[in-house]
């Protein structure tokens, strides 16, 4: 009995390193590639770095012309921001009122830990306003105020 089970791992371990040998005599890493760029090709299509400066630019500094310093700008004034959207006008209706992070009476939101979102709608507890986290702490604050509002008020995180 110990002999067959000699003869089928010594059977196997051969099989194996034929396989093995074989499979390392037939592997051509470069089949396939054809649609790859060569080494040192453009990657514009797979890569965007908005940092990088445009092709052609700036002319390229040869040993014949040394490139020369660029001037020191002095700083301008800011420009104003763009529209919204592009070129939309902007929006002509009433903000919500929403009061600045500093406003609210928690600088942590109670549900999810997270620091108080400005950007986020508050509401009100108590006559205090109060900040969220997330979009998601909102609706579990108003379907039970009295659970969540004390914690609010002293800027815990409920456990």
């Amino acid at each position: 009995m110990i002999r067959h089970i000699f003869i089928f791992l010594g059977t196997f371990v051969a099989g194996a390193i034929i396989a093995l040998v074989a499979r390392a005599a037939m592997f051509k890493p470069q089949a396939g590639h054809a649609g790859h760029p060569p080494g040192g090709g453009d990657y514009a299509p797979m890569v965007s770095n908005p940092l990088a400066p445009a092709k052609g630019a700036t002319p390229a500094a040869t040993p014949a012309t040394p490139a020369t310093p660029a001037a020191t700008a002095t700083p301008a004034a800011p420009a104003p921001a763009a529209a919204p959207h592009g070129a939309h006008a902007p929006d002509t209706a009433p903000a919500p009122s929403v009061a600045p992070a500093s406003t609210t009476v928690n600088s942590v939101c109670a549900i999810c830990g997270m620091p108080v979102d400005p950007k986020l709608p508050m509401l009100d507890y108590k006559g205090k306003p109060v900040g969220f986290g997330c979009k998601m702490c909102a609706p579990k604050f108003k379907a039970d105020p009295d659970k969540y509002g004390p914690a609010f008020l002293r800027n815990e995180v409920l456990k």
